[in-house]
């Protein structure tokens, strides 16, 4: 899905506003990276039966990139957490790639 969300936001960005380097778009789609990584941190939680505490609930969303390597430590120990860590920072990658994906295919597609 996150991987989805970056091409669609590329693709988005580069068809409704060309060159610019901070589309308007981004933004729903930040708000959209940010739902999708509080739901999956709700749903590992409840699996692992986690108590979440509100702070550490609206870090998630907030400040995402503190708080999900300390849930992710917190819950699964060093050797876990490390693997959970490269995961996460994989997807941020990810991200970066196929949204750079989604301006080229609209540069090739749209005349």
């Amino acid at each position: 899905m996150v991987l989805a969300l970056g091409f669609l936001d590329g693709v988005v960005g580069a068809w409704l506003y060309g060159n610019s380097p901070f589309p308007n778009s981004a933004i729903v789609f930040m708000v959209a990276n940010a739902f999708l990584g509080f739901l999956w941190f709700r749903l590992d939680s409840d699996q692992r039966s986690y108590r979440r505490t509100p702070f550490l609930t609206t870090a998630v969303v907030g400040v995402s990139i503190v708080a999900i390597p300390y849930y992710l430590f917190r819950t699964r120990g060093i050797r876990g957490g490390t693997i959970g860590v490269l995961v996460l920072v994989s997807l941020l990658f990810g991200y970066g790639v196929m949204s750079l994906v989604g301006r080229l295919v609209v540069r090739v597609v749209r005349p």
